[in-house]
């Protein structure tokens, strides 16, 4: 029996390897909490390999609920962009081998490659991610701030994560308290067809239509000449 791992990809476009190894599996599980996903997409994928997809809850997946299930059958879980971006997956791949169930890995685009890459910028140039939750009560971090700082001093790009639960923080907000800094790039549903890049002032950007969840936002070091030139050439 064994656990398949499977990447959607930033933008749900799964690979022909990954569509045969649901085809085969006994069950099929998806989880969308840490990038939504639209239900027709799900219900397209489902008609393309006959099969039924279940949504699997956060308290399962990072529980045994997939191990005790590969212990009999060959079970396969959906992950949003590459499954190994998470540590979460990481801990259940580990689990796995443990109980000795054999483990694939199918991999596929994710933010941490993909956000670079349309903004134009030299990946080898980005320090340590950055992640802004949405407010809570008697919660506010400033350790992402401080990722950012330390990124800056360094001359080197740095790649904020916005929250999505319990629903994807809005471009506007995640600006507001990145307000510190100069400029950004605002990346709006990458690789999806309606995908928006807006690059700018701190300040202009929150003036401007910047697009729709889920969104990612990059804070450069100084740019090259080149990069400069790619970012003012896509303007959405």
């Amino acid at each position: 029996m064994t656990l398949t791992l499977i990447g959607t990809g930033v933008a749900f476009d799964l690979t022909i390897s990954a569509i045969e190894a649901l085809q085969s599996c006994d069950e099929a599980y998806i989880e969308t909490y840490t990038n939504p996903i639209e239900q027709k997409k799900i219900a397209s994928l489902e008609k393309t390999i006959n099969k039924k997809i279940k949504t699997l809850a956060r308290e399962h997946l990072e529980s045994s609920f997939l191990i005790e299930k590969a212990k009999s059958s060959n079970v396969c879980i959906l992950a949003s962009g590459d499954p190994l971006t998470a540590t979460t997956h990481i801990t259940l791949v580990i689990e796995a081998k443990q109980k000795k169930i054999p483990v694939k890995t199918i991999h596929n685009s994710s933010i941490y490659s993909v956000a670079p890459a349309r903004a134009g910028l030299q990946i080898y140039r980005f320090g340590k991610t950055a992640s802004l939750v949405n407010p809570r009560p008697n919660y506010k971090p400033t350790s992402s701030l401080e990722i950012i700082r330390q990124n800056l001093a360094r001359d080197a790009h740095t790649l904020v994560l916005l929250d999505t639960e319990p629903k994807p923080m809005e471009a506007k907000e995640a600006l507001d308290m990145l307000g510190e800094f100069e400029k950004a790039v605002v990346l709006s549903r990458v690789g999806h067809e309606e995908e928006k890049i807006s690059f700018g002032t701190i300040a202009k950007l929150k003036t401007h239509d910047l697009g729709t969840p889920p969104f990612a936002i990059i804070i450069p070091a100084k740019l090259h000449a080149v990069e400069q030139e790619y970012l003012e050439s896509i303007q959405s």
